[in-house]
């Protein structure tokens, strides 16, 4: 066993039930790209944005306002932020991307920037995503 699959089954066997354990249950919706007319230009939505069916999934909840720095130096404030375990989301084979929906406690957030973390090989094991109130 090399060391990639140690560290792996260390994550598998001790860190994500810590994971679950410390996380909350948030709600995700993410887009019916079938449903919703997106501009052929821009890629944006024309008029509403259609939603599938939310899922419940565990991720760990840090709500603050804070200032997010973007890879190009701009500045932008977000409300909070969400990681999950990629596995779940790749399990509820959801493809999270920016403008989806987050919901936690009954209050509604828009996805603003996705990040991965936790690489173990080519793998990674955490998705990360800040919010903007929505």
């Amino acid at each position: 066993m090399g060391l990639r699959e140690k560290v792996k089954a260390v994550w598998d066997e001790a860190m994500a039930p810590v994971f679950d354990d410390l996380a909350a249950d948030v709600e995700v919706e993410v887009f019916d790209d079938a449903a919703t007319t997106v501009d052929d230009l821009y890629g944006e939505a024309e008029g509403e944005k259609v939603f599938k069916p939310s899922v419940t999934l565990k991720a760990r909840v840090k709500l603050e306002r804070s200032r997010l720095v973007e890879p190009g130096g701009e500045s932008v404030d977000v409300d909070g932020k969400v990681t999950f375990k990629t596995e779940d989301l790749e399990a509820e084979n959801l493809a999270l991307d920016f403008g989806n929906r987050v919901t936690i406690e009954t209050t509604p957030y828009i996805v603003f920037r996705i990040e991965s973390a936790g690489q173990v090989g080519d793998e990674f094991l955490l998705t990360k995503a800040w919010l903007r109130r929505e």
